[in-house]
């Protein structure tokens, strides 16, 4: 899809490969996929020309890492989803909001007449914000393709910032906050609001998840050399 480039992480992003590949407000195509990796968004240069979609270089907006279709990222195959694949699975959707004859919940081929579902409130409450976004009606902007569904409201967590996975958090306690920082280039500020559980942002959250797993295979590696010694 056609988006503008509206953020100044989209922009950083985008120049560090080719300064004078984005300007303000310019257009960029984003790929829209079947499975996404968590809390990534790919952006590349416009170009009206659909052969190029599928080959050409895409750079993720957070990490500033490109990346090709159809490849492996962070352990997701990015595949473009495609007309025919849009009316593929509008075909095979399953009715959510209504039981099936027999009682079950629906799936892609239920038929007959369906029954209605049962709903039961139980607390806590989980708080969100509208399901659909009224700025993918009114424009083209680069949030439309970093939606990934409604806000939801809750203890450290906001819009744009939110808090790391609590096993992420726990992986990175074991190398502490120097070498994390080492690692990933990030304020002794960033990492601690990260290890305490608070809200990061999203290009944080990534910078700081890549620096645990370097840190990890750094000490897998050593750990592996002192059992040959050992031995």
């Amino acid at each position: 899809m056609r988006v503008r480039v509206t953020t100044p992480n989209v922009l950083k992003s985008l120049r560090k490969r080719d300064p004078g590949a984005a300007k303000p407000y310019n257009f960029a195509l984003s790929p829209i996929l079947i499975e996404s990796p968590p809390n990534c968004t790919f952006v590349a240069p416009f170009s009206k020309d659909p052969k190029e979609w599928l080959t050409r270089d895409y750079v993720e907006t957070n990490t500033g890492d490109k990346v090709k279709l159809n490849r492996k990222y962070r352990g997701t195959r990015l595949v473009p989803l495609t007309l025919s694949g849009v009316l593929w699975r509008h075909y095979l959707h399953p009715e959510d909001k209504s039981l099936s004859p027999d009682g079950q919940r629906c799936n892609a081929y239920t038929t007959g007449l369906l029954l209605r579902r049962p709903i039961r409130a139980t607390t806590p409450f989980r708080y969100i914000g509208k399901e659909i976004a009224r700025r993918a009606q009114e424009g083209e902007d680069i949030s439309i393709v970093e939606n990934r569904g409604p806000t939801e409201y809750a203890p450290n967590r906001t819009a744009k910032t939110r808090a790391a996975d609590a096993g992420l958090v726990l992986r990175g306690k074991r190398f502490g906050i120097r070498a994390i920082m080492r690692v990933s280039g990030k304020s002794q500020h960033a990492v601690e609001r990260f290890l305490s559980g608070a809200r990061v942002f999203p290009s944080t959250r990534a910078k700081l998840a890549q620096a645990i797993q370097r840190l990890e295979r750094e000490s897998h590696v050593r750990t592996g050399r002192r059992s040959h010694s050992d031995d």
